[in-house]
Parts: structure tokens; C-alpha cells; sequence
């Protein structure tokens, strides 16, 4: 999004029901990083909120605007996971420091192990509320989106601009 940033960023995450992989891309990054790594990681969808769906995307990325703030329609059973225990997951590409970015390739089971294991340990359930500060290009993230929402719990996000800003944590807290 060239101009206006959402807290978190972007995902590209066709969605693992359907036997896709979710790669987390943040915003924060310079545009041509954000494609680069679209393209390494073979990304075919982009979910982004509809005001910030930006002109050119990577050759045969489609980005999809959704609406933040539509209520969710009535529950519906989620459709069989196509996903088996050893399938992708997700990726997260490092920062590059040492040249190309290289993308960290995740199995379900081992994401699915973390969050069980943090929500365990520290006893979340569905009462809990996370402030998601992790930048999306950081594995952490994965936990404070996933493993909270697996328990039932809730994620607050800083609005754009604030995820550095502890005063205005303290605020979200």
C-alpha cells in the first residue's frame, strides 16, 4: 500500500483449507521488497482492506479488498482441511542482511505445536485479549494471530503508525 498502511500490513494467505500456504508480508517494507518476496514466495493472493488495494501487483498476484469493519455473517462450519500435518503452513523470509531474502518454510504440525505449547504454558483461552506488536515478518506473529484466535481469544492491533508507540499501548491496554 503505497500510501496508507494497516497495523500489521498485508497477507498473502490463498488459505490453507483449500492447500495453500499463508505468507505474511508487512507494510512496512519498501514496495519492491514486498514484491520481491510476493514473487519468491509464488504468491497467487493478496488480502489487503478495500481502501488500500494499491494499482500494480507482481505478475499473477490478485489482491482481494475486504472491509474491516463488516460483522461476520452467521456461523457456518468451516469446510474439511485439505491440509495434512507435514503441509506448508506458512513461510517467513528472513531480513536479508546477508543478501536475498530466504524464506523459513513451516509445517502445520510445528506451527500448530507452538501455539498449543504457548497458549498452555501460559494459559490462554478465550477471555484473553493479545496485543499484536510483532512486525509480520517476525515468526512471533504467526503466534499472536493464530494461537490466540485458536484459544478463542481476541488480538488488538495498534492503529497505523502506533506499533512502536508504548504510550499508546499502554492506551490499547
Amino acid at each position: 500500500m503505497p500510501k496508507s498502511r494497516r497495523a500489521g500490513g498485508w497477507r498473502c494467505w490463498p488459505c490453507t483449507w483449500r492447500g495453500a500456504a499463508y505468507l505474511p508480508v508487512d507494510t512496512e517494507l519498501p514496495i519492491a521488497r514486498q514484491d520481491r518476496l510476493l514473487t519468491q514466495g509464488q504468491c497467487r493472493l493478496v488480502l489487503c482492506l478495500a481502501g488500500e488495494v494499491r494499482p500494480e501487483w507482481p505478475d499473477l498476484v490478485k489482491a482481494v479488498g475486504v472491509e474491516a469493519s463488516t460483522p461476520p455473517r452467521a456461523p457456518v462450519e468451516p469446510p474439511e482441511p485439505l491440509a495434512t500435518p507435514t503441509d506448508l503452513a506458512y513461510v517467513i523470509f528472513t531480513s536479508g542482511s546477508t543478501g536475498d531474502p530466504k524464506g523459513v518454510a513451516v509445517s502445520h504440525r510445528a506451527a500448530l505445536n507452538t501455539c498449543v505449547d504457548v497458549n498452555d504454558r501460559f494459559a490462554v483461552h478465550a477471555a484473553d485479549r493479545v496485543l499484536g506488536l510483532s512486525s509480520l515478518s517476525f515468526d512471533l506473529s504467526v503466534y499472536d494471530i493464530f494461537g490466540v484466535l485458536g484459544a478463542g481469544g481476541a488480538v488488538v492491533l495498534p492503529p497505523p503508525g502506533s506499533g512502536r508507540d508504548p504510550e499508546r499501548w499502554l492506551e490499547l491496554i
